[in-house]
C-alpha cells in the first residue's frame, strides 16, 4: 500500500512540468496553482482544448487516463473500512464516498502497474511537447534576428529531463540518475556571412 501512495508523485511532477512549460515558453498566459495529479490533468485538458496544435494528438487520451487513474488512486488511498477491527485496525469492507472499493492486493498491484505505464508514455509525450515548444522559440528568434539584425540564442527546453531509477527498477542493477539537455541553438540574421563565424570578421 505504501508503494501505491508514493507512485502518484511522479505523474504529478510530470504534469506540473508540462503545465509550467506551456506557460513559460508557450502561448498559455495564466500560471497554474494546482498541484494534485487529477487537478493538473484536468487543467491540461483545458489547455489542450484551447491550444490543439500545442500538444501531440495522443495527449488528450493520455490525460484522460491519468485523470481516471488519479481518481482510482484517491479512492484506494482514502477509503473507509466499514468493518474495521477495534483492536488491530484490519478491515475487509471498504468504501469511498459511499461507493464500494476493491482494495485487494491484485487491484493495488494492477493500479501501480498502470500508473507506471502512464509515466513512461507521459515522458514520451513530454519530449514531443518539448520539440513543439522549441520550434516555437526558434521561430520567435528568427523574427527577432530579422528585426534587430542581431544573432539570437533562444531558450531550448526538455521537459522531464531528469529521472532517477533505483537499483531494482534499472536494468543494470545499479541506481542511476539521467539528465538529458537540449542542444544549444543560435539564429542568425538574414544575410549573415557564415564564414565569419569561423574565420573572424577581420578576414585573418
Amino acid at each position: 500500500m505504501g508503494e501505491l501512495v508514493l507512485c502518484d508523485a511522479s505523474p504529478s511532477v510530470l504534469l506540473a512540468e508540462m503545465r509550467e512549460a506551456v506557460t513559460r515558453y508557450g502561448p498559455v498566459v495564466k500560471q497554474s496553482t494546482l498541484s494534485t495529479t487529477g487537478h493538473l490533468a484536468n487543467d491540461l485538458l483545458g489547455v489542450d482544448k484551447r491550444h490543439r496544435a500545442l500538444f501531440p494528438t495522443e495527449m488528450r487520451a493520455w490525460l484522460l487516463r491519468v485523470k481516471a487513474a488519479a481518481e482510482q488512486h484517491n479512492s484506494l488511498v482514502h477509503v473507509i473500512g466499514r468493518d474495521r477491527c477495534f483492536e488491530c485496525g484490519a478491515s475487509s469492507i471498504f468504501e469511498h464516498k459511499n461507493n464500494p472499493v476493491d482494495r485487494s492486493a491484485p487491484r493495488i498491484r494492477a493500479l501501480i502497474s498502470e500508473i507506471g505505464d502512464l509515466i513512461h508514455e507521459g515522458v514520451e509525450l513530454a519530449m514531443q511537447l518539448s520539440t513543439t515548444l522549441n520550434k516555437m522559440l526558434v521561430e520567435q528568434a528568427r523574427h527577432r534576428a530579422a528585426a534587430t539584425g542581431q544573432a539570437q540564442c533562444p531558450d531550448q527546453i526538455r521537459i522531464a529531463a531528469a529521472w532517477h531509477r533505483c537499483a531494482q527498477c534499472n536494468d543494470c542493477g545499479s541506481p542511476e540518475t539521467a539528465i538529458s539537455t537540449p542542444a544549444a541553438v543560435m539564429v542568425l540574421p538574414p544575410g549573415t556571412d557564415i564564414s565569419e563565424l569561423f574565420t573572424g570578421s577581420t578576414g585573418t
